[in-house]
């Protein structure tokens, strides 16, 4: 049984006669009446009788439309649901991102958008390890990540640097020099304020020579820093710094320890409004650039 077989019947149905429904079907009237005979056979049952130029349904024939009917008005349903969330999903634009300094901007920048364009966005954070699988999954159309993608099948813009600061007590001698070396400070107690992208840990990983430890809130910082347990490393943004306090920072722009964040995408576009979605996400972002 096809699925035009019970169209061709259901319209024939409705006219009582062929003809009219082939006319209204625009298929020719033998076509109509080979696949109801075609039909009747696999059901082995007489689904019409004649009456002059007309035909009528059968006891069985009866039956089998509110069947068909039902059968059909479900297929419609169906289509009509999966072209919806097609046409949907087109309207949609899923952005990754890293942790950090964008999550502190993205949300007025999606509001922007938002409310700019007719179009639907949905923001997912992901580890910077993460990100290139998902857009190269296509689960994300749009990544924000200081990853990059080594394919020529992506576009990268780079927005901004992130910078870090390292904090300690105001006497201690190594905060108290010009630019002091990285090598220097990787010789204490090290406290990495998350989040820090996987490439820079690894970094501080290899080249400390003394313990690297993970804190992910101020508190902590500000008890590691109280207690002088160590020097406190975090992003810009994080500004854990207090006049009130007896503790100072350096920033650490003269070091490896700078950060790239990409506006990564695939090519070429596959969604409507995706070039605007991305003239909108570049100009906010750089434009913060000082702010961090």
């Amino acid at each position: 049984m096809e699925i035009k077989q019970l169209k061709y019947f259901v319209e024939v149905a409705k006219r009582e006669h062929i003809s009219e429904a082939a006319l209204e079907l625009n298929i020719a009237q033998s076509a109509v009446s080979k696949h109801i005979h075609q039909l009747e056979q696999e059901l082995h049952t007489a689904l019409f009788y004649r009456r002059g130029r007309n035909v009528f349904l059968t006891p069985e024939g009866k039956r089998l439309l509110d069947d068909a009917e039902r059968i059909l008005e479900q297929i419609d349903l169906t289509v009509s649901q999966f072209q919806t969330q097609a046409a949907d999903e087109r309207h949609t634009i899923r952005i990754g991102y890293a942790d950090g300094s964008v999550a502190q901007i993205l949300p007025a920048v999606l509001t922007t958008i938002e409310q700019t364009l007719d179009v639907n966005i949905v923001p997912q954070m992901l580890n910077d390890t993460e990100i290139p699988q998902a857009l190269q999954s296509q689960s994300i159309d749009i990544a924000l990540t200081p990853s990059t993608l080594d394919s020529s099948d992506y576009h990268h813009t780079v927005l901004y640097e992130e910078h870090y600061a390292v904090y300690g007590h105001r006497d201690e001698p190594i905060l108290n020099v010009p630019n002091p070396p990285l090598q220097s400070l990787l010789s204490h107690n090290l406290y990495v304020h998350e989040p820090l992208p996987t490439a820079l840990k690894t970094y501080l990983q290899d080249h400390a020579t003394s313990p690297v430890y993970t804190i992910n809130h101020k508190q902590f910082a500000r008890f590691v820093l109280q207690h002088e347990k160590g020097f406190v490393l975090a992003p810009t943004y994080l500004n854990l710094y207090s006049q009130n306090e007896q503790w100072k920072y350096v920033l650490l722009s003269h070091t490896p320890l700078q950060t790239r964040i990409h506006l990564i995408y695939r090519k070429p576009l596959s969604k409507p409004l995706m070039q605007e979605v991305i003239g909108i996400l570049t100009r906010h972002l750089q434009q913060h650039t000082t702010y961090h």
